[in-house]
C-alpha cells in the first residue's frame, strides 16, 4: 500500500470517527454547547473589561501617588494615597511617607525632641505597615533599613534601650541580603553604633534639653523636604548643610558634665 493511498484511509477513518461522535453526542446536546460557548466568550470579555478597567485604575492611582508628592501638604496627601489605594501604590505611598516622617523628624532631634519623638514613631509604625504589605525585595530592605534609622535617631532624643533596637534592626538587613548594597549599608551602620565612642555621644545628645533662644521668630531650619537625608540621622550631612553649625568635641563635652557627689 503506497503512502497516498494510506493517508486517504486515515483521512476517511478520521472522518468517520468525527461523524460518529457528532451523531452520539454533539447532536443531541447541540444547546447546551451552544451555552457553553456563549459562556466562555462572556468569561472572556468580562476578564478583558476587568483587565482594562484594574490598569485604568493604577494609573489613576500613580497620577494621585506623583500628585501627592508635589502637593504643598505632601505627609497628608501620600498618608491618604496609602490609606485609599491597595497594591504597589499604595506600598509606595507608604514608604514615602516613612521617609519624609524619618527626615523630619531627624530635624527636629536638634530643635524640639517631644516633635521628633512623635515623628520617629510614626516613622517606625509607617516602616512596619510597609514590611506586611510588601513582597518586593528592594523595598522590604530600604523599610528595614529605614526602622533601624528611626530607632538610632531616637536613641539620641530619650533615654532608653532605642539603640539596642536599632542594632537588630541592621543586623537583620545585614543578615538577609548580605552582599547587596542596603546590606552592606547596614553593616557598616552597625559597626559604627557599635562603637563606644558613637553609643557615648548619643546618650549625651539624649541627656541634654533643646531649647530655643527666645526672640526667635525669623527662625528657620535649612531643610529641603524635597531632598530628605538618605542616611537619616548623619551629623556629617547636619554640618554640610547649615544646620548644625557649631561643631562640639566629643571628649571635652564629657569633661565638663559636673561630677556627681560621693
Amino acid at each position: 500500500m503506497d503512502s497516498k493511498t494510506r493517508h486517504e484511509l486515515e483521512q476517511n477513518e478520521l472522518a468517520k470517527w468525527l461523524t460518529n461522535q457528532y451523531e452520539d453526542w454533539i447532536r443531541p446536546n447541540r444547546s447546551w454547547l451552544g451555552y457553553a460557548v456563549l459562556g466562555l466568550l462572556i468569561a472572556i470579555v468580562v476578564i478583558f473589561a476587568t483587565a482594562r478597567v484594574n490598569i485604568w485604575n493604577q494609573n489613576a492611582a500613580w497620577k494621585q501617588y506623583y500628585t501627592a508628592l508635589n502637593s504643598l501638604n505632601p505627609d497628608a496627601e501620600l498618608e491618604l494615597v496609602a490609606n485609599s489605594t491597595s497594591g504597589i501604590v499604595g506600598v509606595y505611598a507608604r514608604l514615602a511617607l516613612a521617609q519624609r516622617q524619618l527626615s523630619e523628624g531627624s530635624v527636629q532631634a536638634f530643635i524640639s525632641k517631644p516633635e521628633a519623638i512623635v515623628l520617629l514613631e510614626k516613622a517606625i509604625a509607617s516602616f512596619q505597615q510597609v514590611q506586611r504589605m510588601a513582597g518586593d525585595p528592594m523595598i522590604l530592605q530600604q523599610a528595614g533599613f529605614g526602622l533601624g534609622q528611626c530607632w538610632e535617631t531616637l536613641a539620641a532624643v530619650r533615654v532608653g534601650n532605642d539603640l539596642a533596637k536599632a542594632e537588630e534592626e541592621y543586623q537583620r538587613v545585614a543578615e538577609r541580603w548580605e552582599g547587596g548594597f542596603m546590606g552592606q549599608r547596614a553593616q557598616k551602620q552597625l559597626a559604627l553604633i557599635q562603637q563606644p565612642t558613637t553609643k557615648m555621644f548619643l546618650e549625651l545628645m539624649a541627656a541634654k534639653t533643646v531649647e530655643i533662644p527666645s526672640g526667635m521668630d525669623g527662625f528657620r531650619v535649612d531643610f529641603d523636604r524635597d531632598d530628605p537625608f538618605p542616611g537619616g540621622f548623619n551629623l556629617d550631612e547636619l554640618f554640610n548643610r547649615g544646620i548644625v553649625t557649631e561643631e562640639r568635641n566629643l571628649d571635652t563635652e564629657l569633661e565638663q558634665e559636673p561630677e556627681n557627689d560621693m
